[in-house]
């Protein structure tokens, strides 16, 4: 669903001290200015817009006139000609528009007049061309789409410097969309079932694809199970009824060697995976030198005091074994504590990471000899739920639904950022940024949603129900990436999340500006974050954040008027929230879409008087 209240609020300015930065302005374009000042050399002082510029000019001038302009020279020095009597100010702004459709020689259509008359208004420096190219588009708009979203795409076009051509112009106005991807989503999986073109394994890649994202919970779950069956399998107080179908499910899985027992369940192993885990850890230790293992295990006490997914107790516990054990003795006691202390933490601390963003079921996975990578991470836990899911047996059965329950029970702030990373992950919006990385990256991208929909397009065997449905997809992806852009030192990021979960579905639209610093990482005092939310029981929610100087000031928009209430319950988790990571909560405010709409004309007619002469606009 578009909105009709977002773009109001997205045009409050934040207050933020920014450079008057100059119009780009390039030879053929035509400009509005006022004469200020008249220097010698057929030199004048210009107003432009909010702007005063210094140029020369080809016919003298007389000061106080207002004139169009066409850049003849833009370096070194600006140069500008004449190509309008002088302006009467009394004259409205359509007698303007076909004065200045006159002197550029333009035809005077309907599309030609608005776009025009939109381009003054907006003080956008426009050449001939320019203009025939938007006429053009205005002739050609889908059904679907106003002429005020038309010309504001047309405009962002023309700031970013993007070509006007059918294509890039539909994938600006699908990009600036705020329509949820989940309805693109359906379409497009609705037409891919239907169609019978497309070869089986193709639509079964992209079908695999589509679940995946409507479950980003998917390896959280998958990480309770494993750590809850390798736990049991631990326990010999179990009864053999209970462990026995989960050591041949993990052996299914191909988790626990063929040759693992109820009496031996974990044998230790000496395979290679990824860095920084504690399979690491003991890898090194299995194959050190009697003279190299009292350093090793040094190493190991280091590296378990200092992991943060442990809890004390559990660090006491392995500690402990560690202080027991004989340095040329057995690795398996120290590997047994650390099994059963990640064991635990992959149920109880589901969405924590450590220092180098590895979870506990990572760690338990790479202390069973499992992980090369984090890709070989995710296989591994996508067969352990597929035997889970595939199994008769009620034990396994209930136990599936218990920890797809422990994990509903730890949602938080981390569960959440999970959820969005494994979302856009799937959906491969940095496709095309990571395809000159290495042979693992490239694997893990030819399997998300965006070069198979790219490959899928360029079949000619597929219906044309699914290649337009594709491209409609592909579209709002790309729309997004065009409108993600920098200008200078100030940068703004667009993503739309399509999120599913507890049996419900929302779209979130998420848009960032803010600046760089010098050292190019992002600057923490000043930012704009806006959130626009489809919400199933609260309908649409805009939540708009700003920073400035650290200090935050966040304002929701809803129709409901008894949200104020809910805020007020929570604000003070999210001030400490806020002050860990050192920021400080100005206030949450909570408005109705129709207050915004009072206050953004109010905001309007106060600025033309506050900021006369100058031009800030983020």
């Amino acid at each position: 669903m578009s909105s009709t209240f977002f773009s109001s609020i997205q045009s409050q300015p934040v207050q933020q001290s920014t450079p008057n930065r100059m119009l780009p302005m390039k030879e053929g374009q035509v400009i509005h200015g006022s004469i200020v000042k008249i220097f010698p050399n057929d030199t004048a002082e210009l107003q432009i817009g909010a702007q005063k510029v210094i140029a020369k000019l080809e016919t003298p001038l007389q000061a106080g006139n207002a004139h169009f302009f066409q850049v003849t020279k833009s370096e070194p020095n600006l140069q500008l000609k004449v190509v309008s009597e002088p302006l009467i100010q009394s004259n409205s702004s359509s007698q303007t528009t076909v004065q200045l459709i006159k002197a550029m020689n333009l035809p005077n259509t309907k599309e030609m007049q608005i776009a025009v008359q939109f381009f003054l208004k907006e003080q956008i420096p426009m050449a001939k061309e320019q203009l025939v190219q938007a006429v053009q588009l205005l002739k050609q708009l889908p059904t679907n789409v106003t002429m005020k979203s038309a010309l504001e795409s047309i405009q962002k076009m023309t700031e970013l410097k993007i070509p006007l051509t059918p294509k890039l112009f539909e994938t600006v106005i699908s990009g600036k969309s705020k329509e949820g991807l989940h309805s693109l989503l359906q379409s497009f999986k609705a037409a891919l079932l239907q169609d019978t073109t497309i070869s089986t394994s193709s639509k079964n890649s992209l079908l695999q694809i589509m679940q995946k994202l409507s479950q980003p919970f998917e390896e959280p779950v998958a990480g309770v199970v494993l750590g809850k069956q390798i736990e049991t399998l631990q326990n010999t107080q179990v009864s053999i009824s209970t462990r026995l179908p989960f050591l041949q499910a993990l052996k299914q899985a191909g988790i626990l060697p063929i040759q693992a027992t109820l009496s031996q369940p974990i044998l230790p192993t000496a395979k290679a995976t990824l860095q920084n885990t504690a399979g690491e850890l003991m890898g090194k230790f299995g194959q050190a030198t009697p003279n190299e293992k009292e350093i090793i295990m040094e190493q190991v006490k280091n590296w378990v005091n200092s992991q943060v997914t442990l809890n004390s107790t559990q660090k006491e516990q392995i500690l402990s074994v560690l202080k027991n054990n004989d340095p040329n003795g057995q690795i398996t006691p120290i590997n047994n504590a650390l099994i059963k202390a990640f064991s635990e933490q992959s149920q109880h601390a589901v969405f924590l990471k450590d220092e180098n963003g590895i979870t506990p079921k990572e760690h338990l996975l790479s202390l069973l000899g499992k992980g090369g990578g984090s890709e070989s991470f995710s296989q591994n836990l996508q067969q352990i739920l597929k035997i889970s899911k595939s199994s008769i047996n009620p034990i396994i059965s209930q136990q599936m639904i218990r920890s797809e329950e422990t994990v509903l029970q730890q949602l938080d702030g981390k569960a959440f950022e999970h959820a969005m990373k494994e979302v856009l992950k799937t959906l491969g919006f940095s496709y095309e940024a990571r395809l000159g990385t290495n042979s693992e990256e490239i694997r893990q991208i030819a399997s998300t949603l965006k070069p198979q929909l790219v490959e899928l397009i360029q079949h000619q065997t597929v219906s044309a129900n699914v290649k337009e449905q594709a491209e409609l997809v592909l579209g709002r992806m790309n729309g997004l990436q065009l409108l993600s852009n920098e200008n200078g030192p100030q940068h703004q990021l667009l993503m739309q999340v399509p999120l599913e979960f507890l049996g419900k579905k929302m779209d979130a639209t998420l848009e960032w500006k803010g600046r760089m610093l010098e050292n190019g990482k992002i600057d923490p005092e000043f930012a704009r974050i806006m959130f626009y939310l489809q919400l199933e029981a609260l309908e649409e929610t805009v939540i708009d954040m700003q920073v400035q100087n650290r200090i935050v000031t966040i304002n929701l928009y809803n129709h409901d008027t008894h949200l104020q209430t809910q805020a007020e319950m929570l604000k003070e988790s999210l001030k400490k929230g806020l002050q860990a990571v050192g920021y400080q909560l100005s206030g949450v405010f909570v408005k109705t879409f129709e207050e915004q709409k009072l206050s953004s004309k109010i905001n309007i007619k106060s600025s033309v008087i506050e900021t006369q002469g100058v031009d800030i606009r983020i």
